[in-house]
Order: structure tokens, then sequence, then C-alpha cells
């Protein structure tokens, strides 16, 4: 008689009464039932001591072999494929799928990481809560889709009732949109640089409904002091001492009197053009700064005289007869979109370019920064040229802290986040005003960046690895949004076949 002796029981059987198939079968029996009583004696357990007694067991580095513990082979299903919303992905799964802002106006494009809709409107943004200032930064290196990116965006919040101006047109692009939203026979152009179109940049502007005298006369004061002393700040390649800010004003104030204006009759019915009548040009201030009383000269100590000699320039250099004289365009600021072409002004010196720009923002603002102006996107081009002037930062970070009583939103564009550093050394005075001019933006658009650029990008807008990556590597027309204090998306730009024409930059590349 053959035995099979195992740990629990034995098997015996009479030699040639089974098969060596049935004694295999026996054998792999017996170590089956030798396995389940030891677990039952041990409760389960891998290392406890039996109840029944039997020493302690031990397994191997991937545990006990059980059903469904993944050792061993088995096979793998593959799930039923089903079909559901970007939202309901996004809820599902949201490690990898991401939804809009939940924001309707002002469709920019698709979310790659999901495909949902993506729409901004600054003003339903800021009701619904998600941002707290009304500015943007968007960058982008040429080649990126940073043009088109921008051009729809504005053009479809104008198709949603808001209107627009762009201040600064120096390609002649906006041009083409802006004719392509306004009625036939109307022309949204002015062009800047043009001998015999002439913008005054001491016009009055509007004057708000419900503004006392007080207030009016403190405004139309404030600004006019701004961009003269900005203007000759540029000039001079320095910041202006109290003497010559205080010869200035009262330069400025002598030559409004002297031109018989009256500010306090001016009201918000009152037209531009009588509005432009009445208001001192740059040649009556240099001449009020030559000239000043006797008071005057006594306290500044002779300094209107030297800004005097730097404010010749104007009348006598590069852009002379073009903002030393009285206004002789106007603006139609029921218009949708309002473009100042300032093309001509592309082979002037830098300086020169500077003072026109700040010119003709002074000008446009003087006339729609007024509470009766309504709802207005304010487009500033090539911004990467006001950021090594501290005066011309100065007026854009204190215009862009006042959009949001006047209903304004600015969107500065510019090709790399290290424009930034042109503005001074860490510490100084234009540094700060240029990183401030940064953080008052809570809506950064950023386009691929190239490599040498991308830890600049990352610290000045504190973006995390991941974002950085994406940026990186980004297609064109695809671009990095943040907004307020949300994390990134990747939004694709969508445009019609008829925005790929009026948005076309690469025309002059391609053979006819």
């Amino acid at each position: 008689m053959a035995k099979h002796k195992s740990q629990a029981f034995t098997i015996s059987w009479e030699a040639g009464d089974w098969t060596r198939q049935q004694r295999r079968a026996a054998r792999i029996a017996a170590r089956k039932e030798t396995s389940r009583i030891r677990r039952e004696a041990d409760g389960g357990g891998g290392r406890r001591q039996g109840a029944s007694g039997l020493a302690k067991r031990t397994w191997g580095s991937g545990g006990e072999a059980r059903a469904r513990n993944l050792r061993g082979s088995s096979m793998m299903e593959r799930p039923e494929i089903r079909e559901a919303s970007t939202f309901t992905l996004a809820g599902a799964y949201p490690w990898v799928s991401q939804s809009g802002l939940g924001t309707v106006r002002a469709f920019i494009g698709n979310v790659t990481d999901g495909g949902g809709m993506f729409c901004l409107d600054p003003w339903e943004a800021y009701q619904e809560g998600l941002i707290t200032g009304m500015a943007c930064v968007l960058i982008g290196t040429v080649g990126t889709g940073k043009s088109t990116t921008t051009k729809a965006w504005v053009k479809r919040m104008v198709q949603a009732g808001r209107r627009a101006v762009i201040m600064s047109d120096p390609k002649a692009e906006w041009v083409i949109v802006a004719r392509a939203l306004v009625a036939e026979g109307v022309d949204p152009e002015i062009t800047v640089g043009v001998q015999g179109r002439v913008i005054n940049p001491l016009d009055p502007g509007k004057r708000s409904s419900g503004v006392s005298d007080e207030e009016w006369l403190r405004i139309v004061q404030s600004r006019r002091s701004s961009i003269m002393t900005t203007i000759a700040q540029i000039l001079a390649k320095r910041r202006l001492d109290g003497d010559e800010r205080l010869a200035l004003t009262e330069a400025i104030g002598a030559a409004s009197r002297a031109n018989g204006e009256d500010l306090e009759a001016m009201t918000s019915q009152t037209t531009l053009g009588e509005l432009a009548a009445s208001a001192p040009t740059i040649p009556d201030v240099i001449r009020e700064l030559y000239n000043p009383p006797a008071d005057v000269e006594d306290v500044t100590s002779g300094a209107g005289r030297k800004v005097a000699n730097q404010l010749r320039q104007l009348v006598d250099g590069d852009l002379g007869g073009l903002f030393d004289g009285r206004s002789t365009v106007t603006m139609d600021e029921s218009l949708p979109m309002i473009v100042f072409n300032t093309r001509p002004l592309r082979n002037l010196p830098v300086e020169a370019r500077k003072i026109a720009s700040q010119c003709v923002s002074s000008w446009a603002e003087s006339v729609f920064t007024n509470r009766d102006s309504g709802q207005r996107i304010c487009v500033y081009e090539e911004g990467w040229e006001t950021m090594d002037d501290e005066s011309a930062l100065e007026r854009m970070v204190a215009q862009q802290k006042l959009a949001r009583d006047y209903g304004l939103f600015n969107i500065l564009i510019l090709h790399k986040l290290k424009d930034l550093y042109r503005a001074g050394d860490v510490g100084s005075r234009a540094r700060e005003l240029a990183e401030s001019l940064l953080a008052d933006t809570d809506i950064r658009v950023i386009h691929r960046q190239k490599s040498d650029q991308l830890r600049a990008t990352m610290e000045l807008l504190k973006l995390t690895g991941s974002e950085v990556e994406e940026v990186s590597r980004a297609p064109k027309g695809h671009a990095l949004w943040k907004v307020g204090s949300l994390e990134g998306r990747i939004v694709r730009t969508v445009r019609t076949d008829l925005e790929g024409q009026l948005f076309d930059t690469d025309h002059a590349m391609r053979a006819s």
C-alpha cells in the first residue's frame, strides 16, 4: 500500500488502483485542504499563532496569495466606452478635465484639457467675484498667436455690447478689424503723425454729469500737469525738481487764463469741438514759462526757462506740427471701436514715439475717463516701449488704478515679461512702478515663451512648474489664461474664417 502523508491528514491507496494523473490530483487536493485548515486555525492571519497550535507561518514579499489581490496571472476586462459631456467629465475626473469659468459672454476658445468652452468678459467676471481689478497683461513672442488672441477677444467683447479704443496701432492692423465693426461710410480711424492732423494733449476732455466745479477744475489741472510733466521728463531724461514742477504748473494755469478758457461754464453737454476751442496749447505754455510773473520767477529761481528749453523740441523737433496746436481731429465716442493709427510714427526716434504715445493716450483718456462714457476696453499695443520710462509708467499706473471708477478695462501687450526689467534696477522707483503695474492685473494671458524667458515669467507671475512646462511648449494659438486666483487653463483660441482674414498678419511673408 502506498501512502501520501500531509501535515494535516493522510491519503492512502492500493498500488495499481489509481493512475498517475489521479495520484497527482490527490496530492494537489491534499495540499489545498491543508491550506484551508491552516487558514481556519489562524483566523485568516499570516504571522499569528493559530488556535490549532500550528507554528507561525510567514509570507513572501508579495503577501499571501488570495483571490483578487493582484498576485499571479489574471485577465483585465476593458470597460465599456461611454460618452459624457465635458461638464460631467470635469466632475468625474477633475485631475484630467477642466471646464470654463462659468461666464457666458465673449467666447475665446476651448480648454485643451476637457474641451470646455472658455468665455471671459471682464465686467461679468468682476460681478461674479472672479477678479477685483480691471486690467490684463497679455504676453507672447512673435508668431505665437498673440495678435489673433487679442483681436478675437476684443472683437467679441465689442459684439457683446462693449466699446473699444486702440491707443496705438503701429502696424495698421486694428484698422481693418474696426472697419468691419462699424457701418459703411463711417471711419473709425484717427491717424497720428500726418501734418495737418493735430492732437492737443491739453484739451480738457468731457465733463461727467454730476461733477462739481471744484472737482472738474481739479481733474483738468491734474491731467494737464501730468502729461506736461511726463513730456518734459522724457525730453530731459530725468525727473523734474520741485521748482521746475511749480513753474510748469503755474505756466499751464496762466496759459488757460490767457486763452479765456472758462472751465466752469463747460457742462457734460458741451461738444468736443467747443471744449477744444479755448484750450491752451503747448506753445502757449512755453511762452508763459519764458515770461512768468515776478512772484513766480522769484519763487522758482528761473527754473521755468530750463523746462521751456526742453519743451521747444515739441515745436521745432521731429514732432513739430503734430501736438503743438489746436486739435483738428475729433473722436466719435459712440463708435464701437476707435483706432489711433500710429504707423506714420514708426520711423521717428524712440523718444519721439514715447511722447507721441503719451499725448495720444492723454487726449483719448480726457474723452472717455468720465462716468458717462460707458464700459470701454483700452488696448495698449507695443507696451514694451514705455517700460524703460518712469514718467510713462507713473501715468499708466495712475490710469490703471482709476479704471474701475470709470468702467474701463486695460489690456497691456508685451513680447516678454523681461521687458519689465527695462524699467530700472531692483529697488528703483521705476522697477517698483513696473511691478505694481503687473500686480494690479487680475487677468494674465501667456503665450509660448522662449527658454531664456521662462524663469522671469515664472517668478513674476508666480507660475507653477506644470504651468511653466505648458507655456514652454504651447502650440501657436494656445495660451495659459490665469484669471484672479483660479488655476490656469490652457485655451486654444478659435477664430472663424472671416476673422482669419481680418486678423491675418503674415500676408507679407507669403508669396502673392
